[in-house]
């Protein structure tokens, strides 16, 4: 029987029936031209040439697991914030951490007046001692010893921590003196409330240093040596690696705290609650955003440098114009 030229050809299937909406290996339809769940796709050129196409012969092929999207592709999610990894604790660290407590906390740092003819360099001649100078130099040394350890220690992390700045790398640079400028306000506000100034006994000796020593040598020391050693202890490897076995928040807590005692470490922490608040103020900035920064060390340690950096232009520019006692 032949067929009538006046009704429309009859097609057959040419494979197995499926069930409404789902694929030959019975799957729900995927739209044309999607990698195939649990099939591998090339990335950027596939066998035709064509972006996306499956290949499976080619260089640079990836696995698209069931539900997932490959990069670039329609429907995709925006990039996950950056969240830096500090690695493991390392013998370094160890001995980083171990030659900062012998040299603040146990005071080896003044073995160095041993050194014959150090203590002669800074005596005046009546007699007397520069203890401006004096301290200045100890601190150098101290400083210039850690730093190099911290360095060794962690200069990977550290370059590495850099790549936050590849996610709204102007707003978060811009945000820097946004932080610093509440900091003030809150500092203020703490000032008026307690109605005197709250200047610690550290504060006071930094700016007794600064009537006495450079400006080059003291940058060096109180704006880039310093905050890079505070934040390697008390930012990467308090919260960065500390966080390995222990909340992240009761890192952020521990490591505020002693941020804020170990400047009141030559007082033998004697000190009144209030001249706390600076340093309480300053460590809860520091280290939220470092934690909001997928734990970036650099942003830390830029966010310390940039506030050092302002106390340190103002002692040397503006404190000597107000008057004595102020």
């Amino acid at each position: 029987m032949t067929d009538d030229p006046r009704q429309p050809p009859q097609h057959q299937p040419t494979g197995p029936a499926h069930g409404h909406g789902s694929s030959p290996q019975g799957q729900p339809n995927i739209p044309a031209g999607w990698p195939k769940r649990g099939r591998s796709y090339a990335r950027p050129m596939g066998e035709a040439g064509q972006p996306g196409q499956l290949g499976h012969s080619h260089a640079t092929v990836g696995f698209a697991p069931q539900g997932s999207i490959p990069p670039g592709w329609p429907g995709r999610r925006p990039q996950d914030r950056i969240v830096l990894d500090p690695g493991k604790p390392t013998w370094m660290d160890l001995v980083t951490v171990l030659a900062y407590l012998l040299i603040f906390i146990l005071g080896a740092a003044v073995l160095v007046t041993l050194i014959p003819g150090f203590r002669e360099q800074f005596t005046e001649p009546d007699g007397t001692l520069n203890e401006g100078s004096f301290t200045f130099s100890i601190n150098l040394i101290s400083y210039s010893v850690l730093t190099i350890l911290a360095l060794i220690a962690c200069w990977k992390p550290f370059i590495a921590s850099f790549r936050t700045f590849k996610q709204y790398g102007w707003l978060k640079i811009g945000l820097i003196p946004v932080i610093w400028f509440v900091c003030i306000m809150v500092n203020a506000l703490v000032v008026m409330a307690a109605g005197q100034p709250i200047k610690s006994a550290n504060q006071l000796a930094i700016e007794e240093m600064t009537t006495q020593v450079a400006f080059l040598p003291m940058l060096l020391v109180t704006v880039f040596m310093a905050p890079f050693v505070e934040e390697y202890i008390f930012r990467h490897l308090m919260i960065g690696k500390l966080s390995r076995w222990i909340n992240v928040w009761v890192c952020v807590v521990i490591s505020m705290v002693l941020f804020a005692l170990i400047h009141f470490l030559s007082t033998g922490f004697n000190f009144d609650p209030v001249q706390v608040i600076p340093y309480l103020t300053l460590a809860a900035a520091i280290t939220v955003a470092y934690v909001l920064t997928g734990r970036s060390l650099a942003y830390a340690t830029i966010l310390h440098v940039f506030n050092n950096l302002v106390s340190i232009v103002v002692a040397y520019t503006l404190l000597p114009l107000l008057p004595e006692g102020m």
